[in-house]
């Protein structure tokens, strides 16, 4: 699996700084990991990885 990283410059008070580093480091890090752990356990994940993508709603019916 590859990874990306993005870096940025945030200009904001530490307080919105602080509440930012919350929501991205201690909330939704691990729901995150939770999905990419389900994804890779699903039945179709070796054919999702193969076409590069998972399909959409509309690919689904």
């Amino acid at each position: 699996m590859s990874q990306i990283t993005i870096q940025c410059r945030l200009v904001a008070s530490e307080t919105t700084r602080q509440q930012l580093w919350q929501l991205m480091a201690e909330k939704n890090t691990p729901l995150i990991n939770e999905l990419l752990s389900q994804i890779g356990k699903h039945p179709e994940f070796e054919t999702w990885r193969q076409k590069g993508k998972q399909p959409t709603y509309n690919e689904k019916g």
